[in-house]
C-alpha cells in the first residue's frame, strides 16, 4: 500500500509541473492576445490572433479539471467543516470518510459523463484551431480517474498513518 501511495504521490507531483506549464503557457498566449489587441494597434500594425483566445480557455479547462484532481489527494477541495469539528472527534471521521466515499460516487459519474462528450467530441472540430473536441471532453474523464485514485490515496494513507482525515493534508515537498 505504502508504494501505491507513493506512486500516486509521483503522478501528482509530476502533474504538478505541466499545471505549471500549462498556466505558463496560458499566461504569455493571453499577454499576446494583450499585445496584438492593443498595443500593436497603436502602432498602426493590424494583425489577428484568434487561437489566442480558444487556447487560453482550453487551457484552462485541463488546468481546472486536472487542478480538482491534484487538490483532492490533499482535500483541498470546497467543503463545510463546521459539523465535523463541532461534534467528538470519531464521529467526525466518520462523517468525512462517508463524504470521500460519496464524493467517489460523484467523481464516477464525472468519468462516465467526460467519456461520452469525448464520444460526441470525435466528430468536432474547434472553430479556430481546428482541433477535434475529444482532447478537451476527455479532460473530464481523466479527471474523474485522477480523483477516483486520489480520494482512494487519501484513505488508505489516512488508515496506514493514522491521520486526522478531518484535517487537510500538508503536500509533501
Amino acid at each position: 500500500m505504502r508504494a501505491f501511495v507513493k506512486w500516486v504521490d509521483w503522478i501528482n507531483k509530476v502533474l504538478d509541473g505541466l499545471l505549471g506549464l500549462a498556466l505558463a503557457v496560458m499566461t504569455l498566449v493571453v499577454f499576446y492576445q494583450v499585445l496584438v489587441r492593443f498595443l500593436f494597434t497603436a502602432f498602426d500594425v493590424y494583425t489577428s490572433a484568434p487561437w489566442t483566445e480558444e487556447l487560453a480557455r482550453y487551457l484552462m479547462i485541463w488546468i481546472v479539471f486536472i487542478g480538482g484532481a491534484v487538490a483532492t489527494r490533499y482535500a483541498r477541495l470546497l467543503a463545510v467543516d463546521a459539523l465535523i469539528f463541532a461534534i467528538p472527534q470519531a464521529p467526525g471521521k466518520i462523517i468525512k470518510v462517508v463524504a470521500h466515499i460519496v464524493s467517489l460516487s460523484f467523481y464516477a459519474c464525472v468519468f462516465v459523463i467526460g467519456l461520452e462528450w469525448a464520444r460526441q467530441g470525435l466528430t468536432e472540430r474547434a472553430p479556430v484551431m481546428r482541433i477535434s473536441m475529444f482532447y478537451l471532453y476527455v479532460s473530464m474523464s481523466i479527471s474523474g480517474v485522477l480523483m477516483m485514485v486520489n480520494t482512494i490515496t487519501l484513505l488508505i494513507d489516512t488508515v496506514i498513518n493514522n491521520k486526522d482525515i478531518r484535517e487537510p493534508e500538508v503536500e509533501k515537498s
